[in-house]
């Protein structure tokens, strides 16, 4: 397996959450969020110790092998528990215990690094005691000996760390795996839902033509009321682009409202202009007007650069 394959797999999986409706239906639970990104960094951080040990030469110096064991052990240890953690703020439900071979290498960090000089056993098994074995420390592994509160036979067991690493990533990446695939079948899901719904054909074709007369309505007031009408039309169609984008993309919808709240001021005073003016002189009138067009073109873009993202 790929030394880089977990450090790949989770930067895929932040591309996937980092889409805009799943980010925002992420951030409705600040806690699991904030759990979601921490696993995520966790994830990296733990990859990045463990390349490190297979990259380093400590030579023969005890006290940097020491270092670099117990700190393997401990990376190996919380990147277990990241990425279970990652699960469940994913709402995915799994366990450490359903992988064997992790629990596995999560006993050997206990004994080893976490709790070695007294371990606790529950349902009548002795307590256990562990060292390494000072002699036979090197870069490769190590000889664990155990000792049992019981008098059993002293246990000596040979811990190779290649294996331990290759292990970890092995399970580690099987895991993520089942997570990407599980998001890329959310998105799959979510764009199939609406890839026939073409946000552009919200705008129709008159509509150039209702601006024109907004326009006339401006320079003439026998047109004013007529005009007054065409711009019911355009809200009509900014209201229903708004609406459509709520239901697919609420993170969009949301990082579009200032846009919506000055579209409904520039409407809200050229319905006052053509209501008897009302305070809003004809130079300002002009301005909403030209203002309103403009922000109802970016609308349009916006409505194409949605419809190319689900269409793909």
């Amino acid at each position: 397996m790929p030394d880089r394959i977990v450090l790949e797999q989770e930067n895929q999986i932040r591309k996937l959450i980092n889409n805009p409706q799943k980010h925002y239906k992420l951030r409705q639970d600040k806690a699991l969020f904030y759990q979601l990104c921490s696993s995520l960094d966790i994830i990296e951080d733990t990859e990045d110790a463990i390349a490190a040990y297979t990259e380093e030469d400590f030579g023969q110096d005890k006290s940097l092998l020491y270092l670099a064991v117990y700190g393997l052990l401990q990376a190996i240890y919380v990147q277990q528990d990241a990425v279970i953690n990652l699960c469940e703020a994913l709402g995915i439900k799994d366990d450490i215990h359903n992988y064997p071979k992790l629990n596995e290498i999560r006993e050997i960090r206990n004994d080893t690094a976490g709790h070695p000089t007294k371990r606790d056993r529950k349902k009548g098994k002795p307590n256990s005691y562990h060292h390494i074995s000072h002699i036979t420390l090197n870069k490769s592994g190590f000889t664990l000996a155990s000792y049992f509160s019981d008098g059993s036979n002293a246990q000596f067991r040979d811990i190779k760390t290649s294996e331990l690493i290759i292990e970890q990533r092995k399970f580690i990446s099987s895991i993520l795996t089942t997570l990407i695939n599980g998001l890329e079948a959310e998105e799959k899901a979510h764009k199939e839902k609406f890839r026939m719904e073409k946000l552009i054909e919200i705008f129709p074709e008159t509509l150039g033509y209702d601006f024109e007369k907004l326009f006339e309505g401006i320079s003439r007031d026998e047109y004013a009321e007529l005009a007054n009408n065409n711009l019911k039309n355009i809200m009509d169609v900014v209201n229903k682009f708004r609406d459509s984008v709520k239901r697919r993309n609420m993170d969009f919808y949301e990082r579009l409202q200032d846009d919506f709240e000055l579209i409904e001021y520039a409407a809200a005073n050229l319905g006052k202009y053509f209501h008897g003016r009302n305070g809003v002189e004809n130079l300002a009138a002009q301005i909403y007007a030209y203002f309103l067009q403009n922000k109802v073109d970016a609308l349009k873009e916006y409505a194409k650069i949605i419809d190319d993202e689900y269409a793909k």
